[in-house]
Formats: structure tokens, C-alpha cells, sequence
């Protein structure tokens, strides 16, 4: 091959003898052997010399290549051009493409040639040699249509499917909505807000659905929604309404397409009666024609009422159009050699300056004022901070040519389109949008113009039976709520970016999304991992018998059991498998005997996952409780929390034995992050997950659990060194680092009081605040007491009873967070959560006493009541100050139900305590 120009395919030539050509010359047939190729000429070599009557320009009007691979063979024109030097070679010819056709041909050739051919086909651009297969049922809304067309697609693909099977939608009710149907693709739809509104056709607080994945979306818009709505709510309106449908005329030259401009708008009524016979709901508002050369673009702009008006809009054009070019049959002067009936000037479905400026679809405004208070307290940003970061993004809007400028409306657009069945391919341009923000004397006025909003309330996918509720759940479904429907996505769009540059402007949006970093690359462990293999050798090592022989793992899909806090939160963080696993185990040992046991497997989080897990959201609170947290998140206990339960279970004391759940296995493997306790499956017991509810706890129960964690905490008390060279117990707090943290402590406590103000009321936060602010003068005396494990969990999530002859037993689990202190501070948290709305001294002294005896005797060490009771005051100050502060964080994002109860008998407890 040889090139003049490398990377053009007009100026290569290819050697090769592949191809033939043939031709008849005064009645004779010769045929020669093509040695190489241009796009504009062969050269050719014959065998028995070149034809005398070959003179140049003589043209060869039928020439039939064919050969090659692929294979060709077709006719062209070539023209001589005269013989190749040197001149002793005399048999090579160059002939020239005569034609156009021939020229192409040639080039098609050459594109081959070179690896750009021009057809997919493996045959070079020949038809295929079979037909591919035709999707049956076709144009056919059944059921039985639908599985039909779905079994063919299993043949196809050999793919199972078997998640597509289930459908609930009525196939007869989506004609006109999708072609070929075999299923349907499920998204979570949340809820935002509520947000105030103040609109012109909207007033009220309402509730959006966004159906997304995206994590955090819907928290986000409603942390704004609450911003606005508690500075006075969203003002709304409609500007104006239109779409457009924008057809293409091609003229003979640029006098006709004039005149034809001219034309137009004298006939605008007529087109107008044109438009009104199709549809009653489209009003033509006007005909804008625009010349380009020879080219006229005309604009039919509608309103369209309660719908998008799509499809409305082409209906409507293409009768009008059709009207036009009829009526043009009486002009000689106006020709026509073409017609389209949109070229892309109507911007449908696309981003354009021309719907940002006019507008398409509906152009509508929401607005709102922030006071400083709310900024602060909701935002956790000053209104400084948010200017400056929008001055910011203006700026880099400006400098990558951004149509328009907004943070992330497109989150709301598309969560709301897909809810709501919209168009979601109008998203691109629905999500044009102009956010202003300035600062405002006492806070902030901010304001969002959404110039091409494309909804509607009736037609398209509105009437399937979800989308109409989501529809009907904004008051929304229906003829006349079209303008409803957009001043309420405004409004959420407005929330959502004030929520986010917020969020940007203080830090929190990149910390809120930190990811645990890995310097090497970790095979996770799988689902099919925990396999019989897996169990065998647990059950071997947990129960000293090398004979048994797991034969059968068998999920248990009806159980339910609720899930730790943190394995329940860190599992939605991460992608590897986390969480509970419950089997029934088929096994045998060396004797033969069959048995079967119910197990569950939980796999642990990483210790630094479930930090991250927990920053996070304290991030997302912002403000103070953000910086804060973040600096001492590695202090919170949570360090090592993947392999304490693993120690905890591996202890051999019968007296702590006796009280947790049977063991049946503990795996650790640090190279694959797995760290798993395999453990008898807990059932039949009483009082098991009963947190939110405690009304079955009776007397009897408590004193049980009382007795039982008393022996628990026997085992270690007194042997506070020893424990503390523990390695799986991770690191211990001490007054120094609680004194260190106060500023997190208060943190924690303006944001509850700001949060949930109905539960932590302002004398409660004085008082919560006082204890905060002298924990270096109480800390350091519990520090001094004696100490043993505890559970440091220890409440009816992680409490049950098993029955036993003697009565109901103390049965605990879920140890990840034990540790070293206070053998009291189990007995305070677990009293919290137990004692219901109106406990009484009486009730609590005898359960302190309680257990101080209990334990005294089987440690067989003397406990002085008096110092026991101070011990129990202070392990109540810490959990008020610790414990019960996160929970409350987490309760920001994760509604507990046992909040309002433990924090109502917090308030009656502490009091109590210091008695």
C-alpha cells in the first residue's frame, strides 16, 4: 500500500491481486487482473497484451468487477487512460472511473480494503444469510402475550429471568406506552418534605415522591423543604405555558422561501382552524416562520392545558402543514422540495439557549426567603457561606459555557418524572433552571426559574395506577393540576439546591460520602461462600469435634429478626456482604446420627466502616456537630468493634457462657475483611426485639435480667488489668478523653434540642449541658469505682429470656460494643428502656439493689450499697450524655421507635438517680 496522505482513503492505493475485470472490445471478451487500486482508477494487467483498440479516452461503458473476499461482482464505467510505464511492460493498463457511480463504487472498495468497511455484515454489506428471529406476541397486550414474549427472550439470552416473571401491571393498560412487553423495572419511591407552599395554584404544605437510588436524595430535599417551610414557606407561580412543534420546509430557491415567510403570518387564522380540528386541548398561540437560505423553519407555538403536549403538538402541526403545502399548489411562484415535520429547531427533548430564553413547556418560579436563624440551625451554614460558595459556582458555570445555572435540580426532575409518569426523556431539557441567591437583610432570598418544564397531568404514563397515585398524593391527578404539578417541582427543586450548596458550603457534602480507602484489592465474601464447607469446619473448631460433617445449608426465608443498629446502617454503606444470615444446618458426626440445627451467620462490618457509617450522618447534621465529630469519631468506642464480639464469644467461663446464645462457630479472615459468629438462631424466646415495646416486661422479667447480667459482670469484676490486656477489647475512654470531646458532648445536645425540641424541651438541655460541662469533676470518680465487661448495649434490642424449668433465663446478644466499665451503666440503659412512662424510686432502688447484691455474691467481693448507688448515678449521667445524644443523631435519619419513651424516662430518671 502506498499513501500521498496518510489517514485519507480518496488518496490510497492498494496492491492487489485479488480482483478481476472483464469487458467486451469489438465483439472480443478480455479479461485482466486488477494489481492495483484507487479510488478513482485501476491499474490493470492482461495476459495476452493490451487491445489495440484500448486508445486513450476510449470508454469502457459495461466493465464487470468481481473477486476478492469478500466476494464482489458488479458492473462499471471506466475510461482509458493510457498504457503504465515503463514501456516494457505494455500489458498494464490504466483505467479511469467515468462516472459518479463508479467513483463510489471504487471508494467503497478502497474503505474496505483499509478496515473501514462500510457494512457490520461479516459478508461485506451482502444481505444476511438468515433472517434474525421476530419477537413473537407482537402489538399483543395480554398477560399470556407478555410471558409469551418473555420465554423467547430466555431462549435468546439464556439468562433465568426469573425476577422479570413477576409483574403487576395490566398489560391491556399500557397500549400506546411500551412496544414487545415482558416486565417492568422497580424503583424505590421515597418522600420529601413536607414544604410549605404559597403559589398561585398550590398552597399548603405537601409531601413529594421521588423514586431514585440515589442515596441521601431525599433527605437532602427535605432538610431544604424544612428550611424553607420554617422561614415561612415557598412562594409559586406559572408564567407561562406553551410547546412547540417546529417543522422544516425545503424550497427551490430563496425567493419562493420568502414569499412563503410572507405568507404565513397573513394566514395565521386559517392555520389556526387547521390546528382546532384535531384537538379541542391545543390552542395555537402563533406561527413564527424563520429563513434560512433557501430553508424555512416554521415555530407552531401551543399551550396545551394538562398535558405535555408532545405528541399533541406533532398531530396538530403535521394537519397544518399538510393544509400549507396544499394551498401552495396555487402559487407557481412557490415550489417546495421538501417537507419534515420537525428539524430539531423545537430543541424537544434536548438543552438549547432558545428554551432557556422563550421558554418550552411550562416556564415557572419559585421563591423563598431564609432567615439567618434557620440558615444556621437547619443548614448548619451562615448565609455569608452560602453566597460565597454560589458566587463560586456562578463563576464556574459561566467558565464551562453551563445553559443556565443550578446545582443539582435534575436529582428532582428525574425523581419526580419517573414517580409521577412523566416523559423522562424531557429531563435534559426540564432541567434548565436559573437559581439566584443574594443576601437579604436578617438571612437570604434565593429564587429558581425553570424556563422548560415539560409535564403534564393527564396522557402519557399519568394513568398507570402508580404513577396516578403519586399524582393524586400531591392533589395532582387529573385535568386542571398540570400547573400544580410544576409550581410543587419548583418548589422541591429550590429545596434540594439550597440543601446541597449548603451542605457544599460547609463541608459536609464530600465527608458525607467518604469512602473507606484500600490499598490492595480485597476478594469480599459472598453469599455462596457460607456453604457447607465453610460450616463444617466452624461447627469442628466451636464444638471440638473434627467428625462433623455439615451435609445441607438451607436459607431460612420467613425469619425475621431485627438486625443490629450498626450492622443495620453500615450495610446500607457498603457494597460487600454485611448483615444476618439465618440456616437450617444438616449435619452428621463420626456416629452417624443426623441433625439439623438453625442457625444465623452474621457477618460483621469493618471497624472503620461503621465509623464512617457514623460520621456521615453527623456530617450531614452539619454545623458544629460535623467538625466535631469528626474529630474525635475514632474515640466513640466504635474502634475494633468487628472483632470484640468474636472475643467475647470465645471466652470458656460458665458463668458468662450460660446467658448467651449458643455457639457454633467464629471465623475471622483478614485478607477477605470476614469476620463472622455463627450462632444458634434465637427462637422461641420471650420478650426477644421488644424495644419498641415494653409493655410485656413484668417485674419477674426485669428482675431475671437483672440477676443474669449481675453474674455476667462477676466474671471480670475485679480483674480490670487483666481485662484491659485484652486484645479484642479495643480502646477504653477515660476522663481525660471525655473532657477532650466536651465540645462533641454539646454538639450532640444542641442538635437534639434543635431537632426534636418536643422531646428535649430547653430546661432538659440546660440540664443535659450542665452535666456536660462538668464531667471533669463526675467522670473521673466513676473512672475510680470498679469495673468489669459490660455490654455497653445492653437494652430489649439486644435482651431477651429464654424458658427454661427454673423459669425465664437472662439471654443476651449483639456484643460489639462491650468494654470496660461500670458494671451500673448496663443496669442504667437497660432501666431506660424497661421501666416504661411513670417509674418509681421505689422500683428503681430495688432493682439497683438488686443487682449490687447479686453480684456481690457471686463474686464473692464486698460492695459497699452506698457507693454502689453513687456508681448507678453516674453511669445514668454518662448515658444521657453519650449514648442517648447518638441515638438521638441517628434518629434524625432512622425513626426509632423507643426515642419519645427513653428519653421521656430519662427525664424522670436522673432525678431519681441522685436520690
Amino acid at each position: 500500500m502506498t499513501s500521498s496522505d496518510i489517514g485519507e482513503i480518496t488518496a490510497t492505493r492498494f496492491e492487489t491481486g485479488a480482483y478481476s475485470i472483464s469487458f467486451d472490445i469489438n465483439g472480443e471478451l478480455r479479461e485482466g487482473r486488477v494489481v492495483e487500486i484507487s479510488h478513482r482508477e485501476l491499474r490493470v494487467s492482461f495476459a495476452k497484451g493490451i487491445h489495440p483498440a484500448l486508445e486513450n479516452g476510449v470508454v469502457l461503458s459495461s466493465v464487470r468487477l468481481f473477486g476478492g473476499k469478500p466476494q464482489v461482482e458488479r458492473d462499471i464505467a471506466l475510461c482509458v487512460v493510457g498504457p503504465v510505464l515503463p514501456a516494457d511492460e505494455p500489458q498494464l493498463l490504466c483505467l479511469r472511473a467515468h462516472n459518479d457511480t463508479t467513483r463510489a463504487d471504487l471508494w467503497k472498495l478502497l474503505a474496505g480494503l483499509s478496515g473501514s468497511a462500510l457494512s457490520s455484515e461479516e459478508d461485506g454489506g451482502g444481505a444476511l444469510a438468515t433472517r434474525p428471529p421476530r419477537i413473537p406476541a407482537r402489538g399483543i397486550y395480554t398477560e399470556e402475550a407478555r410471558l409469551e414474549r418473555l420465554n423467547f427472550v430466555r431462549q435468546q439470552s439464556r439468562a433465568p429471568l426469573d425476577t422479570i416473571e413477576t409483574f403487576t401491571m395490566r398489560p391491556e393498560r399500557l397500549t400506546g406506552n411500551v412496544e414487545n412487553l415482558i416486565g417492568s423495572v422497580g424503583i424505590p419511591v421515597g418522600v420529601a418534605g413536607p414544604l410549605l407552599f404559597r403559589g398561585e395554584d398550590v398552597q399548603g404544605p405537601v409531601l413529594a415522591p421521588l423514586a431514585t437510588t440515589e442515596g441521601a436524595l431525599v433527605a437532602s430535599a427535605t432538610r431544604g423543604a424544612n428550611a424553607i417551610t420554617r422561614s415561612g414557606g415557598v412562594s409559586t407561580r406559572v408564567i407561562r405555558q406553551r410547546m412547540m412543534r417546529v417543522p422544516l420546509f425545503i424550497l427551490s430557491d430563496t425567493r419562493a422561501a420568502s414569499l412563503f415567510c410572507r405568507w404565513i403570518p397573513d394566514h395565521a387564522d386559517e392555520i389556526r382552524e387547521q390546528v382546532e380540528t384535531v384537538s379541542r386541548h391545543a390552542r395555537l398561540i402563533s406561527v413564527e416562520p424563520t429563513v434560512l437560505g433557501h430553508m424555512v423553519h416554521v415555530a407552531f407555538v401551543y399551550e396545551t392545558g394538562d398535558a405535555a403536549g408532545q405528541n399533541m403538538t406533532t398531530t396538530c402541526t403535521w394537519k397544518a402543514c399538510q393544509w400549507m403545502l396544499e394551498q401552495m399548489k396555487h402559487y407557481d411562484e412557490i415550489t417546495f422540495d421538501n417537507f419534515i415535520v420537525e428539524a430539531n429547531m423545537s430543541g424537544d427533548k434536548k438543552v438549547n439557549y432558545n428554551s432557556f430564553i422563550k421558554g418550552r413547556g411550562t416556564r415557572v418560579l419559585a421563591e423563598a426567603f431564609l432567615s439567618e436563624e434557620v440558615l444556621q440551625a437547619v443548614l448548619k451554614v451562615e448565609s455569608k457561606q452560602l453566597v460565597a460558595a454560589h458566587q463560586g459556582f456562578l463563576s464556574g458555570s459561566i467558565q464551562v459555557g453551563m445553559v443556565g445555572y443550578n446545582i443539582n435540580v435534575a436529582n428532582i426532575v428525574a425523581a419526580m418524572f419517573t414517580a409521577c409518569g412523566q416523559d423522562i426523556a424531557c429531563v435534559h431539557e426540564s432541567s434548565l433552571a436559573q437559581l439566584h441567591i443574594e443576601a437579604v437583610e436578617g438571612g437570604l432570598y434565593a429564587s429558581l426559574l425553570m424556563p422548560s418544564l415539560i409535564v403534564g397531568t393527564v396522557g402519557g404514563g399519568t394513568h398507570l395506577d402508580n404513577q396516578q397515585e403519586y399524582l393524586q398524593l400531591m392533589g395532582c391527578a387529573g385535568g386542571g393540576n398540570a400547573r400544580r404539578l410544576a409550581e410543587i417541582i419548583a418548589g422541591f427543586c429550590l429545596s434540594l439546591d439550597l440543601s446541597t450548596l449548603s451542605a457544599i458550603a460547609s463541608g459536609q457534602f464530600a465527608t458525607a460520602h467518604e469512602k473507606l480507602g484500600r490499598n490492595r484489592p480485597v476478594e469480599w465474601l459472598k453469599r455462596q461462600d457460607l456453604d457447607a464447607s465453610f460450616f463444617s469446619q466452624c461447627m469442628r473448631e466451636a464444638l471440638a469435634d473434627e467428625t462433623i460433617e455439615v451435609t445441607g445449608v438451607v436459607p431460612i426465608e420467613t425469619f425475621k429478626m431485627g438486625s443490629s443498629i450498626i450492622t443495620e446502617l453500615t450495610a446500607r454503606k457498603v457494597d460487600k456482604l454485611v448483615g444476618h444470615f439465618p440456616f437450617t444446618l444438616d449435619f452428621k458426626t463420626k456416629s452417624g446420627n443426623e441433625q439439623s440445627v438453625d442457625i444465623l451467620a452474621k457477618v460483621k462490618p469493618l471497624d472503620d466502616e461503621v465509623v464512617l457509617m457514623i460520621n456521615s450522618m453527623a456530617v450531614m447534621c452539619g454545623g458544629k456537630l460535623a467538625s466535631a465529630h469528626n474529630k474525635f469519631k475514632k474515640k466513640l468506642g466504635f474502634t475494633g468493634c468487628h472483632t470484640r464480639e468474636l472475643g467475647v464469644f470465645s471466652q470458656t467461663d460458665e458463668r458468662f457462657l450460660k446467658y448467651l446464645p449458643k455457639v457454633y462457630g467464629l471465623h475471622e479472615d483478614p485478607t477477605r475483611e470476614a469476620y463472622i459468629v455463627v450462632m444458634e438462631l434465637l427462637q422461641g424466646m420471650e420478650l426477644m426485639d421488644t424495644a419498641d415495646d415494653v409493655s410485656g416486661w413484668q417485674p419477674q422479667h426485669i428482675e431475671a435480667v437483672v440477676r443474669g447480667i449481675a453474674e455476667v459482670h462477676s466474671v471480670w469484676y475485679g480483674r480490670e488489668e487483666e481485662l484491659g490486656k485484652q486484645p479484642w477489647l479495643g480502646p477504653v475512654l477515660t476522663s481525660a478523653d471525655m473532657v477532650e470531646m466536651t465540645p462533641l458532648w454539646e454538639a450532640l445536645e444542641l442538635h437534639s434540642a434543635e431537632e426534636f425540641p418536643e422531646m428535649l424541651s430547653r430546661g432538659m438541655l440546660q440540664y443535659h449541658l450542665d452535666l456536660v460541662r462538668s464531667l471533669g469533676d463526675w467522670w473521673p470518680k466513676m473512672e475510680a469505682m470498679p469495673r468489669t465487661l459490660i455490654h455497653n448495649d445492653f437494652n430489649p434490642r439486644n435482651v431477651c429470656l429464654r424458658p427454661t424449668e427454673d423459669g425465664p433465663k437472662l439471654c443476651v446478644y449483639d456484643w460489639e460494643l462491650a468494654t470496660l466499665g461500670l458494671p451500673q451503666h448496663d443496669l442504667a440503659e437497660f432501666l431506660l428502656f424497661v421501666l416504661g412512662d411513670n417509674p418509681e424510686a421505689s422500683d428503681v432502688s430495688r432493682y439497683v439493689e438488686l443487682h449490687r447484691l447479686t453480684l456481690q455474691e457471686c463474686s464473692g467481693q464486698e460492695i459497699d450499697p452506698i457507693t454502689w448507688r453513687e456508681g448507678y448515678r453516674w453511669a445514668l449521667n454518662d448515658l444521657v450524655v453519650n449514648r442517648l445524644a447518638l441515638y438521638m443523631m441517628a434518629h434524625t435519619f432512622r425513626r426509632y421507635g423507643f426515642m419519645e419513651r427513653v428519653v421521656a424516662t430519662a427525664r424522670i430518671l436522673a432525678p431519681l438517680g441522685a436520690g
